[in-house]
């Protein structure tokens, strides 16, 4: 992942990622001896509940002298103690008009293709958290309640006449620092990011629920068909600012204020296919491949590039810890005899992608829970998105007044955030196999939605028309030729390239705007002011009015 941005998973949550994942690594056995690696389109994850958990680190940079911690709620004596809380919640359905940080509404499509608002069915039976004043710094902090998931009902029925229902996620992410972590005079809390899907589901009667429940009824997870088109409104606090990225197609996006505080966000658009890949190569076959072989040995000998502490080894997991749990020499990795994963969310995503490249292959990820996360199992179809911060020097992007804007795409690696602004063009790069698991090629779809002031800062236009040129440019530096779409309504932007090919082509945009209209920084000439001077010749008298008068030969200035 471009490290211009804070990853939705940091390094920490990434550690109880990785321990959440490996509870259900199978046991190894004598002649399993792989790596793997995969780039799963759902890992914007799932929590079965809202939840507070983080890390009491003991005065120690060992991650094995770390005590993990899962607080029941804000004041949970057993959570006193700590160096990082992330707090994870879950938005509730709004109840009313004054309601916020709330999830406001649903739509999906009907039969007459037009969006229609769904009705609430209910909310998941799980742990709530409390709302919270957080002391950050001088400050007093409202940290909103975490609800659990809901359902929402539409008027239509499926085909087999069932109720058709979807549930939504939408969970803010709050991370507090302690003093004793960050050095500073007092602990601090920041609303780092927030992610969301909608997804179809069926509901029936059981004791024992394999995802969540609402009352006696267990809900389960459904697929899209492919052909939906969703919306979701959102109360959110403006103290979200940054990026949206996403899955999903022919997107629409928007932000209105609702106070001083909040805004109302809704997002919309088709859902689409993205094709999840994963590799699996014997160690016996990893010195066919120099690429490969060179990445790992990097790995296993320095460790992770981008990370404070590279830790060789550091991000893998061996299963059935046969080897250690992880290996922290190449020599020690060839010799476990068992499946040594590299789980994707703990890597630079690109770099990591161009590794395993030649080894990918389409797969559908097997479905798990925790009692903490979910994953489903699909059909590769989606319909979700996250945001995160920026941390770039561009002072366009990094803006912290307001969300800028939205980018979404069906590729299975692509960088979370706003394109680079990079010799006069927007760049955005993407990364997936070339064709997909039947033969066909694979075509990749793509959508920037940015706020008109942000695009015009990039160059320092001005408010008159501006015009966009979209280019996809293939690794080998070759323009590939594209569907494009441009258009400019309600404040924003909206560029879509649709049915370009792979492995990591780069989108560049770039805009333009007629070099005879004013830009921003062109400085008004000054306006100069008439004045009137009175003119006499013997007994006569004129008045002469102008910028500069003069008086008429044979008259003088009275």
């Amino acid at each position: 992942m471009n490290q211009r941005f804070t990853k939705f998973a940091s390094p920490l949550i990434s550690l109880v990622l990785l321990f959440s994942v490996a509870a259900f690594a199978p046991p190894a056995r004598a002649a399993d001896s792989f790596v793997y690696t995969d780039f799963a389109a759902n890992d914007f994850g799932l929590w079965s509940q809202s939840s507070i958990y983080g890390q009491d680190q003991k005065g120690s940079k060992k991650l094995e002298d770390w005590k993990q911690l899962w607080c029941s709620g804000w004041d949970d004596p057993s959570c006193s103690v700590y160096d990082n809380l992330f707090a994870d919640l879950i938005l509730s359905p709004c109840v009313n008009e004054a309601d916020r940080a709330c999830l406001d509404g649903i739509e999906a499509k009907n039969a007459s293709g037009a969006l229609e608002k769904l009705t609430l069915y209910g909310e998941a039976t799980s742990q709530k958290i409390a709302r919270y004043q957080f002391k950050s710094g001088t400050n007093l902090v409202d940290v909103p309640a975490g609800g659990g998931l809901s359902i929402w009902k539409s008027s239509e029925k499926n085909a087999d006449g069932t109720d058709r229902l979807y549930a939504a996620h939408i969970l803010l992410r709050y991370i507090a620092t302690s003093s004793r972590q960050s050095g500073e005079a007092a602990d601090k809390i920041v609303l780092s990011d927030f992610k969301g899907q909608i997804y179809p589901v069926r509901l029936k009667s059981g004791a024992a629920c394999t995802e969540f429940a609402i009352g006696t009824q267990c809900v389960d997870s459904a697929n899209f068909d492919g052909s939906e088109k969703l919306a979701v409104t959102l109360r959110m606090n403006k103290d979200l600012t940054g990026w949206i990225f996403g899955r999903m197609q022919n997107s629409e996006f928007a932000v209105t204020s609702l106070d001083a505080s909040y805004n109302k966000i809704r997002i919309g658009g088709d859902v689409t296919f993205v094709p999840e890949l994963s590799a699996k190569v014997a160690k016996s076959e990893i010195s066919k491949d120099a690429k490969l072989e060179k990445y790992l040995r990097d790995f296993f000998t320095v460790g992770r590039v981008g990370v404070s502490v590279p830790n060789p080894g550091s991000g893998s997991f061996n299963d059935g810890g046969v080897g250690g749990n992880t290996s922290t020499t190449y020599a020690g990795f060839l010799e476990a005899q068992t499946t040594t994963r590299l789980f994707s969310v703990n890597f630079e995503k690109f770099a990591l992608f161009s590794a395993f490249e030649d080894h990918f292959k389409p797969y559908s990820p097997a479905a798990s829970n925790n009692g903490r996360n979910i994953l489903r199992q699909t059909n590769s179809i989606f319909w979700n998105f996250g945001a995160n911060t920026y941390l770039g020097t561009n002072k366009c992007s990094a803006d912290k007044t307001k969300l800028h804007g939205m980018v979404v795409t069906n590729a299975p690696i692509f960088e979370n955030g706003p394109p680079e602004f990079k010799d006069g063009s927007l760049n955005y790069r993407v990364a997936g196999i070339h064709k997909n698991g039947d033969g066909s090629v694979f075509k990749g779809r793509y959508t920037y939605i940015v706020q008109s002031d942000t695009a015009r800062c990039y160059y320092g236009f001005s408010k008159a028309p501006i015009e966009a040129r979209v280019e996809v440019v293939s690794a080998s530096n070759s323009s590939q030729v594209a569907t494009v779409l441009v258009s400019e309504k309600d404040g924003f932007i909206k560029l879509q390239a649709d049915n370009f090919t792979f492995s990591t082509p780069t989108i560049k945009v770039k805009f333009t705007q007629d070099s005879a209209q004013p830009t921003a920084t062109t400085p008004k000439a000054a306006s100069k002011k008439s004045s009137t001077l009175t003119c006499i010749k013997g007994k006569t008298s004129k008045k002469i009015t102008g910028v500069n008068p003069k008086c008429p030969a044979g008259y003088k200035k009275k």
